[in-house]
């Protein structure tokens, strides 16, 4: 059993379209300043993190084309099983740098660029030293490192990017985060989704919709320390899901 069920992500569409929690959305992404990006992709590098009504909005997007959530949803396990190998850019980049979900991409992917050097490399160092904390945990309850490319990956600060108003400071971005956390509660309130509140990156999100939490990551673990069955395992999950 999948950790998020379809049942209730499809119960939660059909929620967001009737009480328009989606065109409250979309308001909210119409209220960031824009700013100039030249497109180079250097920032798609991760799974972003991402609330729930983005989750059920991308679903969405991706439902009424089904090649294009095919591909998307192969990135997806390819970047998820493959993380403690190897580095990726996000599933959601295409092979010219365009975002394959631009139109529903999330509140993270449209803030960046617009953070103040330091607040951005504050946190840069924070994520930086997680990663590394994280490898070690990994190492002590499994016996095997994780990519060291991908513990020190940094995703730089862009000073190709111009926004518009300005940087912004931490309450502002802060400020619509705290928007979108009201959409989500307004879900969580109606008892219409089954899941643990807890912070999601946009790959995570989906893979609990395709496959049990705990599966998922013992798989992982077993596919990262044993290279013999990586491809093969990864290939027979493609099969079964897509």
């Amino acid at each position: 059993m999948t950790s998020i069920k379809k049942n209730d992500i499809l119960n939660c569409i059909d929620y967001c379209k009737k009480n328009k929690l989606f065109d409250r959305l979309n308001n909210i992404y119409a209220t960031l300043p824009s700013g100039n990006c030249t497109g180079c992709g250097n920032c798609c590098m991760e799974s972003v993190g991402i609330n729930l009504i983005e989750f059920i909005n991308i679903f969405e997007h991706l439902k009424s084309n089904d090649k294009l959530r095919k591909k998307c949803l192969s990135k997806v396990l390819d970047y998820y099983f493959l993380e403690f190998v190897q580095k990726s850019a996000c599933p959601f980049k295409d092979e010219n740098n365009r975002c394959l979900i631009y139109e529903v991409r999330p509140l993270n992917c449209r803030l960046f660029g617009h953070w103040k050097k330091d607040d951005y490399n504050k946190n840069l160092a924070n994520v930086t030293q997680k990663n590394i904390d994280y490898n070690k945990v990994i190492k002590s309850k499994y016996g095997f490192d994780i990519n060291d490319e991908v513990v020190n990956y940094k995703i730089k600060y862009c000073e190709e990017f111009v926004p518009q108003n300005g940087y912004m400071d931490k309450s502002t971005r802060l400020s619509f985060a705290d928007e979108l956390m009201i959409l989500d509660s307004n879900i969580y309130s109606k008892g219409i989704i089954d899941i643990e509140f807890k912070d999601r990156g946009v790959v995570e999100y989906f893979i609990d919709s395709m496959l049990n939490e705990d599966t998922a990551y013992n798989i992982k673990i077993r596919v990262s320390k044993d290279e013999s069955v990586r491809q093969i395992a990864i290939n027979r999950l493609k099969k079964i899901l897509l």
